[in-house]
């Protein structure tokens, strides 16, 4: 999504029947007690073929167990054709799986590039019944693991929809909005997002955040956990525009000191990036009401 703010704007039930199983008499030794071979009955109740003879197993519980696969037979189960096919059906079904994405991509890809550019994303949230600057949109590169705003490219959108387990529009929002609800009560999940914000909001090439954009992921991604000293931060740096831009430690750090810091309390010592210290000044002064007659002239981030 070129960094152009714009841009944000049941596995299948396996059949317990299992075929009976014939087994061939020993003409050599009549009196050779034939090998028992145990299947599964459409009843559920495991039985007992040797020769002619079928013999009901009273134990419910071994039953049980070998249908779950949680008994030892020692070779004992013998799988019908169907059970020895599930491997090859699971293939088949993943192969459907992966046509679902390559086709869902084909509807937005971009017709000269095989990417979803801006075009493509913008009629993807649209439905999505989503707004290109909506946090849901933001969650959603970020499941893909978007390296660049404007653009999902082709691996990056099958692979992070295969990992979400979404494969239609409707699935994609219900998998989304799963996410946001997560992402509201699990902090821990919430800072990946928020370290994977600053990456995909750079200049490709760039290693500082610009101020606008940063204003404007702030702004965005604290749509969830939106800390009480948001605001005042990002309306101290839009009184300074002598800030060019912020830094990766920068970013992270506020995360830390929106969640911990006390103003009144702070300390000037402690390990916080400078431009955090003109902040507290910034802030002690306005709410003291005592603003200097020079204005603070902040140090910039980036040199």
């Amino acid at each position: 999504m070129g960094n152009c703010s714009s841009c944000f704007k049941s596995s299948e039930n396996q059949n317990s029947n299992v075929a009976s199983l014939q087994v061939d008499e020993t003409t050599n030794n009549l009196n050779q007690t034939p090998q028992s071979v145990h299947s599964v009955g459409s009843s559920g109740q495991q039985q007992t073929v040797a020769g002619n003879t079928v013999i009901n197993l009273k134990n419910e519980q071994e039953s049980y167990q070998l249908m779950s696969g949680q008994h030892s037979t020692d070779g004992g189960v013998v799988k019908s054709d169907k059970a020895k096919s599930s491997s090859g059906k699971k293939g088949k079904d993943t192969q459907i799986s992966d046509n679902a994405l390559n086709k869902l991509f084909e509807e937005y890809k971009d017709s000269n590039d095989d990417a979803i550019l801006s075009e493509g994303i913008e009629r993807l949230c649209r439905d999505l019944d989503y707004k290109p600057d909506d946090f849901a949109i933001l969650v959603l590169a970020w499941c893909l693991d978007a390296q660049q705003m404007c653009c999902f490219t082709k691996s990056e959108f099958i692979q992070g929809l295969q990992k979400l387990n979404a494969s239609t529009i409707d699935e994609i929002k219900m998998r989304l909005q799963q996410k946001i609800e997560k992402l509201a009560i699990d902090p821990e999940l919430f800072k990946q997002l928020y370290r994977f914000t600053f990456r995909f909001g750079l200049e490709p090439g760039h290693r500082t955040l610009s101020l606008d954009m940063a204003i404007i992921l702030w702004r965005l991604v604290f749509t969830v956990h939106t800390p009480p000293i948001l605001e005042r931060w990002l309306n101290f740096l839009e009184q300074n525009p002598a800030i060019r831009g912020l830094t990766r430690d920068t970013w992270n750090m506020f995360l830390n000191f929106a969640e911990s810091c006390d103003i009144s309390q702070y300390d000037a010592d402690e390990a916080w990036p400078s431009l955090f210290d003109d902040f507290v000044e910034y802030e002690n002064d306005r709410l003291n009401q005592n603003v200097a007659k020079e204005p603070i002239n902040p140090r910039d981030d980036t040199s």
